[in-house]
């Protein structure tokens, strides 16, 4: 008996050894449907005692065609992990009490967004609030008593004239919207915007009403807890006119129990994200003197709370400080910041020095391969970030200050999924500008089972913002195109950050410039490497990628075909009909569309559009308000006036994020393809 047992486990392991091999051979390139299989991590919070972190579990419902999100407990080790929540509800905005022993968060399970807080001993749950708007910004006192929150407070709408309503019973049409704000439409599926200003809240941790504690015709934003539990400092803009200067926050001193407001910063704004210390003494902050224009590099201030000894901290880092956090001892802080596409975490003493702990923190995007992520660290120096790949979606990663070990990933959300998909693998590639020798960086996507002594199509993806970066994070979307057999190179062309202020600011009130210069000679370098048919060079890309791609198509007839998603193509137009209405005229040039065409003119893909002889398809979302639907019909029908190969693709209910629903992830890069597969 026991040969024969021995016998069956030796064939048992030549069994399994046999389904490994196989399994290998039977990898399938990631596909469409495949979209609706990942998971990604995103906003883990440890625990005051770094024993536990919670985090946000993004999945997606192939039925209802939507990302849901839920909360999952893990210990610091990876060694249990276990969901605090189910179903396809939405949850986010989980905070730790101080004492670690309740989790706030906020969830509509109940049919509106509501505070709900978890007692950890017990695993007792209980929404503590009944509100009618959303919570936001949640935050614990220091002594547990309290969770302040902002929320949206809706003012009375404008009206005029004085006539009847239609009779019992009548069918009238529907009334007019009247309108007497600069900003009166907002991108993201919300349309037009409710009259109404966010305002400061504080409600008791066991529950009951919640009180509003700022008021008036301003909206406030970040804020932090002094020490003594009444007190709250928070950035809000409440000055004058605000509205026609969205830019000029400061920070202001809350009385909880009063509702007494007071000023403590001076001069211009903006004043942003306070952070108190924990022994109280001093308040954090972001500044800069606002210049107007696109982009400005913020600095780190402290100062006491009631607004003296303002003192700078001067690091060398020359980047963007993107998230603070004091250290226990109230002597340094940590920071994160982007540098060349990748989130790092660094501790920083009041001096500015600073001294790494960790990088490759991101990606909590999921579509395009976009810098973002963030970390939590607890009080004896056990931290948790999310962790960018260029292979998988975020994951969690931890590791402990000041210790130099090398942070750990302990959550596996698609290792089950991935073991089976071939993922084109990324190349990361610096090259110099034809403009000027600058050095400029991206990164290559091979086909799955690439051989280079054949020629592949290239396709050129630009990223949006402007000011933002694309880095070293896994993209649904770009891996599909390369799926289908193209090469696809993204980079970060001058006007992205992560490179230093004078890289970004390269194109304040000069956009579109030598961007396309950066992108041109990109793709010259990947041409360079051998593999590359240069009938085939196809460019794309969205919104600010959107105004780029068509500006090339207007300086170039390289390409065999192209995509323009979202895009800017009238700035004069443009800065009159976007949701930002009191931003772009004056932070993005530097008079008013009627005070200077040109200026405007000179800079818009419009002026190019009869160059244009490469056959273009234009996408963009019908309730997109950022750029607006009249932009791409505005390119679309100067094209076919000439008669010019043009298409026009519409998509349904979108906004500006055409890919918020994972359907039209897919949709999208299907039309893209498609459209390059047409032109060989």
């Amino acid at each position: 008996m026991k040969a024969l047992f021995t016998k069956c486990m030796g064939l048992m392991c030549i069994l399994f050894l046999s389904s490994l091999t196989l399994s290998s051979q039977n990898k399938t390139p990631f596909d469409y449907l495949d979209v609706f299989e990942m998971q990604y991590a995103a906003q883990p919070e440890i625990s005051p005692d770094g024993s536990q972190i919670v985090y946000l579990r993004n999945q997606f419902d192939i039925k209802t065609d939507k990302k849901f999100t839920n909360l999952w407990l893990i210990d610091y080790d990876g060694t249990s992990e276990v969901p605090l929540t189910s179903g396809k509800q939405n949850y986010s905005n989980a905070k730790w009490s101080p004492d670690g022993e309740k989790i706030a968060y906020v969830s509509a399970e109940e049919g509106s967004s509501q505070i709900f807080v978890r007692w950890m001993k017990t695993g007792q749950t209980a929404s503590i609030t009944n509100l009618t708007k959303s919570p936001g910004n949640l935050s614990w006192s220091p002594d547990g008593k309290w969770i302040a929150f902002t929320m949206f407070v809706p003012s009375e709408e404008a009206k005029i004239g004085k006539f009847p309503g239609p009779p019992e019973g009548a069918e009238w049409a529907k009334p007019a919207k009247i309108i007497d704000k600069v900003n009166y439409r907002s991108d993201g599926n919300f349309g037009f915007v409710e009259s109404g200003f966010r305002h400061l809240f504080v409600v008791s941790a066991n529950g009951g009403a919640a009180r509003q504690i700022t008021f008036g015709d301003f909206n406030h934003s970040t804020f932090s807890w002094m020490p003594d539990g009444k007190t709250i400092i928070v950035s809000a803009n409440r000055e004058e006119n605000a509205e026609l200067n969205p830019n000029n926050s400061h920070l202001y001193k809350v009385n909880t129990l009063s509702n007494s407001i007071a000023k403590i910063t001076t001069g211009k704004g903006p004043y942003q994200s306070p952070k108190v210390s924990p022994d109280g003494k001093k308040v954090l902050f972001s500044h800069y003197e606002d210049k107007f224009v696109g982009y400005q590099l913020s600095k780190i201030f402290h100062m006491n709370p009631d607004g003296s000894q303002v003192t700078e901290i001067k690091h060398n880092l020359g980047l963007d400080i993107d998230d603070y956090e004091w250290d226990r001892n109230s002597k340094s802080l940590f920071i994160k910041y982007t540098k060349h596409g990748e989130g790092v975490l660094a501790s920083m003493d009041l001096n500015g020095n600073t001294t790494n702990i960790t990088s490759k923190i991101g990606s909590e995007s999921y579509g395009r391969p976009y810098s973002s992520g963030s970390f939590s660290i607890a009080k004896n120096g056990n931290y948790v970030f999310t962790q960018a790949s260029t292979s998988r979606p975020a994951e969690l990663a931890v590791g402990k200050y000041p210790s130099k070990t090398e942070a750990k990933r302990i959550t596996s959300l698609n290792d089950n999924f991935l073991i089976n998909k071939t993922i084109g693998d990324v190349e990361e590639i610096w090259f110099k500008s034809s403009y000027d020798n600058k050095e400029v960086q991206g990164w290559i996507i091979y086909p799955p089972d690439f051989d280079a002594s054949k020629k592949y199509p290239l396709i050129l993806e630009i990223h949006g913002g402007p000011y933002l970066s694309y880095g070293p994070h896994f993209t649904p979307e770009l891996q599909l195109m390369a799926t289908q057999g193209y090469v696809v190179l993204y980079t970060n062309p001058r006007g992205s950050t992560s490179y230093g202020e004078e890289f970004a600011a390269y194109i304040n009130n000069n956009y579109p410039s030598e961007d396309y210069d950066d992108l041109m000679s990109g793709i010259d370098a990947v041409i360079a490497k051998g593999f590359i048919n240069t009938d085939r060079l196809y460019i794309t890309g969205g919104s600010g990628g959107g105004v780029l791609s068509s500006w090339s198509i207007g300086k170039t007839d390289r390409f065999a075909a192209a995509v323009v998603s979202k895009p800017v193509i009238n700035w004069y137009s443009f800065a009159l009909t976007s949701d930002g209405g009191s931003i772009y005229y004056q932070y993005w040039f530097n008079k008013k569309p009627w005070e200077d065409p040109d200026q405007y003119l000179d800079h818009s893909p419009i002026s190019l559009v009869g160059n244009v002889n490469t056959p273009a398809m234009i996408i963009c979302g019908e309730n997109d308000y950022r750029t607006p639907m009249s932009e791409s019909e505005q390119y679309y029908n100067a094209l076919k006036i000439q008669g010019k190969e043009a298409m026009l693709v519409r998509i349904p209910e979108a906004s500006h994020g055409i890919t918020a629903r994972p359907s039209n992830i897919i949709r999208q890069v299907g039309y893209i393809v498609g459209w390059f597969d047409k032109h060989q």
